[in-house]
Formats: C-alpha cells, structure tokens, sequence
C-alpha cells in the first residue's frame, strides 16, 4: 500500500484509461464528414474554428473536422441541427446536386481463376471440414477440456520461467526475421544484407549461412514438414527486390517466386507445406504453388500495402493485415472476403491465428494488440502491450494459452490468453525486437532484433538465474558452410 492506495488498483486504472482512450481514436476516425473541401471549410468557419491552418492539405483539415466533431461529442455537447441535414443549405447555395456522404454499395466482383487453384480450394473444403470436425469433436470431450485446462497452467507457468540461456552475436546487420522448425531444433534468421542463416536450436551454432536475395531480407519461415539431419526443403524468404525463394538445408535455391510489384512484406507456408503465400506493398496477396513456383491466386482490390499474414489450423481460412489500420479475413475454400477486423488506429504490422481456430491475434504501430473471437466476430480484448511499434505477435503452437509480443521498445513480453495478464517480460536485447518465435508449450523462445544478435530463452528448471555478466555474454559464431561475408 502506498499513501492508503493499492498499486495494483493504480494500475488497472492506468490501462483503463489506456484502452479507453484507443476506444475513443478509434470512434473518431469512424466519424462521418464531407469529402469536399468547401463544405468542410463552411462548418469550421460555422463552428469558429480555423478555415485552414498554414501548410494544411484538404484530407488534413478534413481530419481536424473528424477530431472537432469526436470532440464534441465526447464532452457532451450536441451537434447544431444543421448537421443531422448535412450540406443541404450549402448544396442550394451553391446549386450543386453533389451526394456528400452518399455511397454506393460495395460491389462483389470475380476474378477467373485457374484448374489449378479451384482443385486445390476442393481438396481444402474437404479437408477443412474433416479438420474441424475433429477439433469439434476435441472441445466437447470434457476429458479432452480438462486436460486443456490443466496445459495452459503449465504453459502459463513455463512463461513465467523463461530466462535467457543463449545469446548469439548473429551478424552485422540487424537481424529483421525469425522462424524455429517444428521440432524446435533448427532456427532460421534473415538479415538486411540479403543473408539467411540457419542455426541449431540447441546452442545457437550456425549450420548454413548463404546469400539469399541481392537486396534486403524482409521475412524467413521454415517449411513445415523440414526436419533437422535430412536433406531437401527447408525454408523460403521474403525479399524487397519483390520476389521470394525457397532453400533446401544447404543453401541451394529450389524456386523463385517472381511476379510482385514491389517489396514483399512478409510470407507464410500453408499448413501443408504445398503453397506458399506472400504479401506486398503492391497491394496485393498472392498464393504459390511451392514446387512449379506458378501464381495461382493474386488477390488485388486493397487500398493500402498487405503486410501481415496468417493461415487458421483447419486451414479454411486466412487473416491479412494492411497498413490502413484494418485486418481482412479470407475463406480459402471460396476465395470470399468474409470479415473486417477494424479497430486499430494505426498500421497492422503482425496477425497470427491461435490452435483453437476462431481466436485471432492483431498487433501494430499503435502499440497495442487486439484479441478478436470469429465466432462473435468482435474484438474481445485490447492489451495495451508496449510502449512501441509492435513488430511481432505470436501464440504458442500447442495450445494458443500463450500469446507473445516484440516490440521497438526493446522487449518481449509473453500473456495469458485467458486472464490478459503480463505473465513475463523478457528483456535483454539493447535495440529493437523485430522478430520472435515460440515452441509448443512456451518453454522455449527465439528473438531477434536490431542489436544483431540472436536470443534464446528457455524455462529455468533450477530456478537459478544467471548473473548479469553470464546474460551479456555473446557466443561468436563459428565457420559455416557456404558462408559469404557481405556488408
């Protein structure tokens, strides 16, 4: 108790507010206004504010318009009469029969797609059900539900444990892309100069390091099916020369996948490991097949560059994140647009999809991280994560209890799915966390940032922390095969 008050109290209040004020910048960019600059220069000269302001451009005092009615509103005043009728009297001044703030309805249009792609939307409707009825059949066991119960504890704990065990000195670049097998045992990283390492998940030793694109890396993921000690696909990355390419173990490049019109943004391998999918700033999504390297779907329409992306375990369905604020999730089966996930109020930079196949987690520049159940198809929580730019958001691949953030404040921080409680915060990175990866059960974590290292963390069985001189430790890394030193 401080001064008669409970700490934890202070703080609640703190994030209330928090989230309060995120609730409210998000209504205010939901206000309606007029497109043309004349009539909104009428209302502030109306409501004696400022016509224009020096430097001002017309969607900038539109916005100022925005924020004087969201303003008024939320100090209770009404609004004058004339603007439930808006433009009425302006538009007979002027004699102009301009529909302001009439829109017409959104039109569904189809695009021809190939043999190849509607075969393969037929094989995922059929196994997309076949998934989901198993994963159905799993929630309504009860045995299967306390067992559940009694995993994510454990997770929750495990979180709680992680200490840094390893830290890697991984290049001379900042290390912007991480991506661990699903065994845990090989670590992919990408970095600025075009390299790609792989390292064992072990102790953080290189493997492979070879030179994959001529400009910059922008994204890693390792192929599904890839297991450490065998030879063929391993891992695709993602580059701002505009294509991506697929690598076996050795460093040999297997596909190129070519046709963006701008920087990829990020990628992600189908479930299955048969396709891959890419984002751009050309605003567009496209889907590949990973053997032929053929197009099969290229998803254009958006009014803003694509960035994140995430596929659902029944693989029925897709979320993508853009950098206009707003998250879209897409039925694979149909190609439809079936949800908006609009909330945030500034740039989507991170979507991931939770093993219970309806809980999705979207995070951006905005600081926060937002919860959305599909199945109420709402925003269920906001965390008010960071103090930064969120650059990565992640669950836990068994479960979903467990859901991380990295952030540009330098920290990574794991919570609980089910209480939003902040179960750990991992801190030893002395730049910006771009990038971060977690295994099945929480009980280990990779991060990357812009200090050019490479982090492991693990549970602490011992309960034993390391000093603080063992945590700044750097392990340099030893020759690797096809290693190509390039500044």
């Amino acid at each position: 108790m401080v001064d008669g008050r409970n700490p934890h109290d202070a703080k609640w209040e703190e994030q209330r507010k928090t989230v309060e004020e995120h609730e409210w910048q998000r209504k205010m960019r939901q206000v309606p206004v007029p497109v043309h600059d004349q009539t909104v220069r009428m209302y502030l000269r109306r409501w004696k504010e400022p016509v224009t302001l020096f430097g001002e451009e017309e969607m900038e005092r539109r916005d100022r318009l925005r924020r004087c009615i969201a303003q008024r509103e939320r100090d209770g005043n009404d609004l004058p009469n004339e603007w439930m009728e808006p433009h009425v009297a302006y538009e007979r001044d002027e004699d102009e029969t301009m529909d302001v703030d009439r829109a017409d309805p959104p039109e569904i249009f189809y695009t021809v797609g190939c043999d190849d792609l509607e075969r393969t939307r037929r094989k995922w409707a059929v196994e997309s059900l076949r998934r989901a009825k198993q994963r159905i059949e799993c929630e309504t066991d009860e045995r299967h539900r306390t067992n559940k119960r009694s995993a994510r504890a454990l997770f929750e704990q495990n979180a709680r444990r992680l200490v840094l065990e390893h830290s890697q000195a991984a290049h001379r670049r900042p290390v912007v892309g991480c991506s661990l097998s699903n065994g845990g045992d090989t670590v992919a990283t990408c970095i600025w100069d075009g390299t790609c390492r792989l390292w064992d998940g072990n102790d953080l030793r290189g493997k492979t390091t070879f030179a994959a694109h001529e400009e910059r890396c922008t994204d890693v993921r390792i192929h599904p099916s890839y297991r450490a000690g065998v030879d063929g696909p391993c891992a695709a990355t993602g580059s701002s020369d505009g294509t991506a390419k697929r690598w076996d173990n050795r460093g040999g490049n297997l596909a190129t996948y070519k046709g963006h019109a701008d920087r990829v943004a990020r990628i992600a391998f189908h479930p299955y490991g048969d396709h891959l999918a890419t984002t751009s700033f050309d605003r567009t999504r496209r889907l590949w097949d990973v053997e032929t390297a053929a197009e099969l779907l290229l998803q254009e329409g958006h009014s803003r560059a694509v960035y994140a992306l995430a596929f659902q375990c029944d693989v029925s369905w897709s979320v993508s994140g853009r950098l206009d604020a707003v998250g879209w999730v897409w039925d694979l089966r149909t190609g439809r647009h079936i949800h908006t996930l609009t909330g945030h109020i500034k740039p989507i930079l991170a979507v991931d999809v939770a093993e219970d196949g309806y809980t999705v987690a979207t995070a951006g520049e905005d600081h926060t991280c937002r919860l959305w159940d599909l199945r109420q198809r709402r925003c269920i929580y906001t965390l008010p994560a960071h103090s930064s730019l969120i650059s990565a958001a992640c669950f836990e691949t068994k479960q979903g209890g467990t859901l991380l953030t990295a952030s540009y404040d330098g920290t990574v921080r794991l919570w609980s799915t089910t209480t939003y409680a902040c179960l750990n915060t991992l801190k030893a990175h002395e730049g910006k966390v771009a990038a971060v990866a977690v295994a099945a059960e929480a009980a280990l974590v990779f991060s990357a940032g812009f200090d050019k290292s490479l982090k492991r963390w693990c549970v602490d069985r011992e309960g034993e922390r390391p000093n603080a001189s063992w945590t700044k430790r750097f392990v340099m890394p030893r020759a690797c095969v096809g290693c190509t030193n390039r500044e």
